[in-house]
């Protein structure tokens, strides 16, 4: 079985879907999910951490990741999340293809 590799762009794409699931629609109006980009800081986002543990609820399901509450916190931009979830799957590819 071959793991596809999701690209910077599906992660960030799975997190704005998230986002307009965990938002409330007060909060949502405030983002521009359009703008949102591997450089956006994830605490320019309306997050508290009942929401950030939802987002990433939702990104641990899509790629089947697990993404430690410690370390979710720790993510200063998209492009950090991406990498943490791209580093993840490949490494429970490396795992399953033993």
């Amino acid at each position: 079985m071959t793991t596809v590799q999701p690209t910077e762009a599906q992660i960030t794409a799975t997190l704005k879907t998230a986002l307009t699931d965990v938002l409330e629609p007060a909060d949502l109006a405030h983002v521009d999910l359009d703008a949102i980009g591997p450089h956006t800081p994830l605490l320019s986002l309306p997050l508290d951490s009942i929401t950030l543990v939802g987002a990433m609820s939702r990104i641990e399901t899509e790629y089947r990741v697990f993404i430690p509450e410690q370390k979710a916190f720790a993510f200063k931009t998209v492009a950090d999340l991406a990498g943490f979830v791209q580093e993840r799957v490949q490494a429970k590819a490396a795992r399953t293809a033993q």
